[in-house]
């Protein structure tokens, strides 16, 4: 496997280099494995072990776009807020062989503090949980999809003793990994343990079940879908166990989003929450279809969109759009990507950079009308740390990068880094703040520095 595996990568070298331009920028492709060609399936071989894609579609100035975003949330002089609801959202919790209980006793540290002190803190359960089945992780040199599989104690990670993630996306491209059982068991299990959900159902009116978490007199639904099941086609008759839109596409038919938005508005929501798994793995940019497909899904009614699969963070937009049910013009959210939360991919250096982030609902009085709008976004940068300690040992745990970097210029270094790897971690900070959140989107304040300074940077 090694060899085959190193032979591969040396050849994605070589194919790199003699196609120069043609393989530094964003295509626009579906990216959805069933459809695949060997071209596409070379593409993503050598995005995934050779090098991450950070240039956006030529001409379609989606950089320029992105660039110029303003991810402030202004209430007005009018609104007169009551009450607040804070959602805390990081990316995909996935398997891998390279992390397991006895590596992440300190999994949460660096980031708990901000990311579980949202009324609702929500992720995405990309892989089943089938206790009577054993633990499945994608390997370290992976060559394909495995058929993956999270075991109960690492979900006891998640949740942090009640204390953790204590909401789930369920819909991913790993929904059927352990078939219709698997899915069914891990239905069974989130609810045995009392943890919300959705994505996938049991049967046609769970699917339409749309589930409303209230807190503080805030009501927020939840829905989710995913643009692919790995090469599986959704269940015969059983449709409705998978919430499968071929997102990547710029004309599918959202009739099942514009059906579960009305939903969730006839339950009384006051928000609606869009969990997507969707966009191109291992590249920095959305391409155009997904851009034009998110702002397709916030017509729909959604005022969240938070987004996961592509390994690694994308840009984040604020999108003025009416809503068709509300009847209102709204400013919503679009997070592209999250990147990865509890997953890891060796030979990728941009999946060790993803963000966690704290959204705040203010319902408000405005003009005599009582709304909830989004009123402010916090963003934590964060870096999966994988470190091999020897004699089979290792660690694995989510870093704050920002206080990271502080303390490394403060010459503290509890983690041992080399001086290549505190490179890589100043390259990783450059990428965020000139490609995933611009100096320009949060507004400055003090001297402008980027360090602790940027108004929606904790």
């Amino acid at each position: 496997m090694f060899l085959r595996f190193a032979f591969l990568r040396a050849f994605l070298h070589v194919l790199g280099f003699f196609l120069g331009d043609r393989y530094n920028y964003s295509k626009q492709i579906e990216g959805n494995f069933k459809y695949m060609d060997t071209g596409e399936k070379v593409w993503w071989g050598y995005k995934s072990v050779v090098r991450q894609i950070e240039k956006a579609e030529k001409g379609k100035g989606i950089e320029e776009y992105f660039a110029n975003q303003d991810l402030r949330f202004y209430t007005g002089e009018e609104f007169v807020p009551k009450n607040r609801v804070f959602i805390t959202a990081g990316g995909d919790l996935s398997a891998s062989e390279m992390i397991f209980p006895e590596n992440t006793g300190d999994l949460w540290e660096d980031i708990l503090e901000f990311y579980f002190s949202g009324d609702i803190v929500c992720a995405n359960l990309e892989a089943p949980v089938v206790p009577t089945k054993p633990p499945v992780g994608v390997p370290g040199m992976c060559l394909t999809a495995p058929m993956i599989n999270t075991s109960e104690k690492m979900f006891d990670r998640f949740i942090y003793g009640g204390r953790g993630v204590n909401f789930f996306a369920t819909a991913n491209n790993h929904s059927l990994d352990q078939g219709e059982q698997g899915l069914l068991d891990t239905l069974d299990f989130l609810d045995a343990r009392g943890y919300p959900h959705v994505g996938t159902a049991r049967t046609q009116e769970e699917q339409d079940d749309i589930p409303i978490v209230e807190k503080n007199g805030i009501k927020t639904a939840f829905i989710s879908y995913t643009y692919s099941l790995n090469g599986l086609d959704p269940i015969v008759g059983k449709e409705y166990m998978t919430n499968v839109i071929r997102l990547n596409k710029p004309d599918e038919d959202l009739s099942l989003i514009q059906r579960h938005v009305k939903i969730a508005r006839e339950k009384d929501a006051h928000i609606v929450v869009a969990m997507l798994h969707w966009s191109l793995e291992f590249e920095t940019y959305p391409i155009e279809n997904v851009i034009k497909m998110g702002h397709r899904v916030m017509e729909c009614g959604v005022d969240v969109i938070l987004g996961g699969h592509p390994h690694v963070a994308q840009p984040m937009e604020k999108y003025r759009f009416y809503d068709p049910i509300q009847q209102r013009e709204k400013e919503g959210l679009i997070i592209y990507s999250l990147g990865e939360l509890v997953s890891l991919n060796l030979f990728s250096k941009n999946s060790r950079l993803a963000m966690v982030v704290k959204i705040e609902l203010t319902e408000g009085v405005q003009r005599g009308n009582t709304l909830v709008k989004i009123t402010d976004l916090k963003v934590l940068p964060i870096y999966i740390h994988y470190k091999e300690l020897g004699k089979g040992k290792s660690q694995y745990k989510i870093l704050d990068l920002m206080k990271t970097l502080r303390n490394l210029e403060q010459d503290r270094n509890p983690h041992g880094f080399s001086e290549g790897e505190i490179k890589e971690l100043r390259r990783l900070k450059r990428l965020f703040f000139e490609k995933i959140l611009p100096k320009h989107s949060c507004g400055l304040v003090g001297n402008g520095s980027l360090e602790g300074e940027l108004l929606c940077i904790v």
